[in-house]
């Protein structure tokens, strides 16, 4: 039997098993698609609602996209690509709440600077900050939390050591920024493409 709709299930059902073809598992063990919105309101809990980690291949570009690598852990390992900087391009938020995480992964400093970007000059801006640590100071001028301007749509880390970085969409074109990163080396920097 096909679902049937919420309204036909009021007001014009008088067989159970539509009832049961019309549900919508969250057990961990079913399997189901669900061809339309599903929209939880209210509290919710879960406990097995995760996205496995996927590891980048450092390179002079890489495009992200929202079926790849939103909503999970994006890791970048230390791979000399050569090219001096590997350019990590978030798209245009298709929504609000559009969620790009990014942990490095690697055992050293990186030889290459990581630069996270808008796909073209002023497609997206960012907000909110980064809590950087300069990890051969040896007094409080090795921690700052460095901001963006009202239209970077670029972070620059110089040869990072660690980092781990959030960006959420607030809107479309703009990504709230927080976390933290790492290197003996100059301090992060938003800037412009």
């Amino acid at each position: 039997m096909a679902s049937k709709t919420i309204n036909f299930l009021k007001t014009s059902n008088y067989d159970f098993d539509n009832i049961l073809d019309s549900y919508v598992s969250i057990n961990s063990g079913d399997t189901q698609t669900v061809a339309s919105t599903l929209t939880f309101s209210g509290i919710n809990t879960h406990t097995a609602i995760n996205s496995a980690p996927v590891t980048l291949t450092p390179a002079a570009n890489v495009t992200l996209t929202k079926a790849d690598n939103s909503g999970r852990l994006n890791l970048i390992p230390s791979v000399a690509t050569g090219g001096g900087k590997d350019n990590y391009k978030l798209p245009v938020a298709a929504a609000a709440g559009e969620t790009y995480e990014f942990a490095w992964s690697g055992v050293a400093a990186d030889a290459d600077n990581i630069q996270f970007q808008a796909t073209t000059a002023n497609a997206i801006t960012f907000t909110g900050g980064l809590l950087d640590f300069d990890t051969d100071a040896t007094d409080a001028s090795g921690y700052v939390i460095v901001f963006p301007g009202g239209d970077d749509d670029l972070l620059l880390l110089t040869n990072p050591q660690a980092f781990c970085i959030r960006f959420v969409a607030t809107t479309t074109t703009n990504y709230h920024v927080s976390g933290y990163a790492m290197s003996t080396d100059t301090a992060s920097a938003f800037g412009d493409l």
